[in-house]
């Protein structure tokens, strides 16, 4: 029974005396409706002046967006005509594949290069038209070059390559060349 009658007796206390508001009664009501023209006639100005100087604040910040977007593009274009036309077309085909880091460290010959490229376009589907090949094969072996230790290896194998089919055609003629000997020729031929 105790236990009921507390929140009865803080409920009859709290709803009994008047709570002190730091607003006056007065503060709660609206301004109400505006009855004279001229006064809504000011309002109205001041709304489209304010509205007109946040469109004029919003146009001038666009403006100075654009400028700062032209003033980089400027930047950009600058720095690619700065760049060797090699460096440039290596960054477009071959950067949407590969990091830049990994092109870096790669080292290869202008054979070496050439063989890549020609795997990039043939086997990988890159699509490098051979007058960009050339130019990027000639940049990336003066700035990429191999060390003479992987220049030997590069070109050695090109030349065993090179030298196989001339290996299989003397076999092949030798071969031919035994088995005719072997054969017995008729007198008189």
């Amino acid at each position: 029974m105790r236990s009921r009658i507390l929140p009865i007796a803080l409920a009859a206390c709290l709803t009994s005396t008047a709570l002190r508001a730091e607003l006056s009664g007065g503060d709660y009501l609206g301004g109400g409706a505006i009855q004279d023209a001229t006064e809504r006639a000011r309002l109205q100005a001041v709304i489209d002046s304010e509205r007109q100087r946040e469109a004029e604040r919003a146009e001038t910040l666009a403006h100075e967006r654009a400028q700062e977007e032209a003033r980089r593009e400027a930047e950009r274009a600058a720095e690619a005509a700065r760049r060797p036309q090699g460096a440039v077309l290596t960054g477009i085909y071959c950067g949407t594949c590969h990091a830049l880091e990994m092109l870096q460290s790669a080292r290869h010959t202008g054979l070496g290069w050439t063989l890549t490229i020609a795997r990039m376009r043939w086997l990988n589907g890159a699509r490098i038209p051979p007058e960009d090949a050339g130019r990027i094969r000639a940049h990336l072996a003066r700035t990429q070059a191999a060390d003479p230790a992987r220049a030997i290896v590069e070109y050695g194998l090109a030349a065993l390559l090179a030298l196989l089919p001339v290996a299989w055609a003397l076999r092949r003629w030798s071969r031919r060349s035994a088995a005719t000997d072997r054969i017995p020729r008729k007198p008189g031929t």
